[in-house]
């Protein structure tokens, strides 16, 4: 469930540039975007370009690479420990080979108790703590190295659409909550996953629209069987009546009223996750409230516009182009398998812990669901 969600970020370019470019507490050279190698991930000999000398005569790569020579044993954070991966990743360009995130899971039992077991996890549920946790340690970086009279900004980083902060997705469907994200400046996090939702419920009796604005790292997106993400998402922002019992209590009326209650996208992220909810709680026949796994066929494209954007959003028919897949692979929620499906040079590419496959465009479609190889379990579209 690691490997897996650390493989999809890892090629989520990005991502990975931000996390190696940001400061994260230790005394460490910080290393230009533009010395960074590129995707690393196919079999190809090193770069053989120059890389630009720094001003004090040593290259950034080289910087870098003794930085990064040794994995930290005890890294002092969740970013700490991925920044270090992520970097000795990108600086290691052999043609075989593979890195045991050992650093990073010692880093990630110790600060969370739910990993310290064996036992299977969810990697949604990971990806959103890892997502958070990043947020945190960055924002506690920046704060701690700003009372020392000392700022972080990296005039290196690239900069991107800002994304409004506020709080979690909607309470239904169920999911896994969501922290707050640190508040002021937005963090590489929020820079790049961040959106936001609106609930808009219009009266029926005078028409008048009320707006709750709610912010999300990914969509957790109910599925059918047969469907589409397209359909999966039409229906996630198709309207509700509030009727009788659920009426509305409208403060332009003064009184509880029939309305009409749906959710849209106001600001669009950058990078967009989403998640298929495929566990579900159910009632067996022994009245057991028991986890199974919906293998349902969801087709899902390979270019993506969200529609039931509000009347204010910003470039709502901006398309995304899917880059990577976690997949599951298995009957239930307590034991099974997970793989990534990545983008990556023109190339579609399997990762299943140290093995990697090229695999051919088509072969995605093995992913909708109802086949042994697995289901497509969270989307990373960009």
């Amino acid at each position: 469930y690691a490997n897996s969600v650390l493989q999809a970020l890892y090629f989520c370019q990005p991502f990975r540039d931000l996390v190696c470019v940001t400061p994260d507490g230790r005394p460490l050279p910080e290393i230009p975007i533009a010395s960074l190698p590129p995707q690393v991930a196919l079999p190809s000999p090193p770069p053989k370009d120059p890389v630009p000398a720094t001003p004090a005569g040593a290259t950034p790569a080289a910087a870098a690479a003794a930085a990064a020579a040794s994995l930290p044993r005890l890294p002092q954070s969740i970013f700490s420990a991925l920044r270090a991966l992520f970097l000795h990743i990108s600086l290691n360009t052999e043609d075989k080979g593979m890195v045991s995130p050992s650093a990073f899971i010692a880093a990630l039992k110790k600060e969370n108790p739910d990993f310290r077991t064996s036992q299977h996890q969810d990697a949604h549920e990971f990806l959103n703590y890892l997502l958070n946790r990043v947020a945190e340690d960055v924002d506690e970086n920046r704060t701690s190295t700003l009372v020392h009279g000392a700022s972080t900004d990296s005039s290196a980083a690239p900069t991107f659409a800002s994304a409004t902060p506020a709080s979690s997705p909607p309470a239904t469907p169920p999911r896994p909550a969501q922290r707050p994200l640190p508040s002021g400046r937005p963090t590489l996090i929020q820079s790049l996953f961040e959106g936001q939702l609106t609930n808009e419920t219009r009266c029926l009796a005078c028409n008048t629209v009320s707006h709750r604005d709610e912010t999300f790292l990914d969509l957790s997106i109910d599925i059918e069987p047969n469907s589409s993400v397209t359909a999966c998402l039409r229906e996630f922002s198709k309207g509700e009546m509030l009727l009788e019992d659920n009426r509305f209590k409208c403060d332009h009326c003064n009184e509880y009223c029939d309305a009409e209650k749906r959710m849209k996208v106001k600001t669009l992220p950058n990078i967009l996750a989403l998640h298929l909810k495929r566990f579900k709680y159910i009632e067996d026949a022994n009245r057991n409230i028991r986890p199974t796994k919906l293998t349902y066929r969801v087709a899902f494209p390979l270019e993506l516009r969200l529609f039931d954007t509000s009347d204010d959003a910003q470039n709502p028919d901006r398309l995304y182009e899917l880059f990577a897949i976690v997949v599951h692979i298995g009957a239930g929620l307590a034991h099974g398998h997970y793989v990534t499906v990545v983008r990556t040079q023109g190339k579609w590419v399997l990762f299943d812990d140290d093995a990697v496959d090229v695999i051919k465009e088509s072969d995605i479609m093995k992913y909708f669901g109802d086949a042994p190889g697995g289901q497509a379990y969270v989307l990373f579209y960009q």
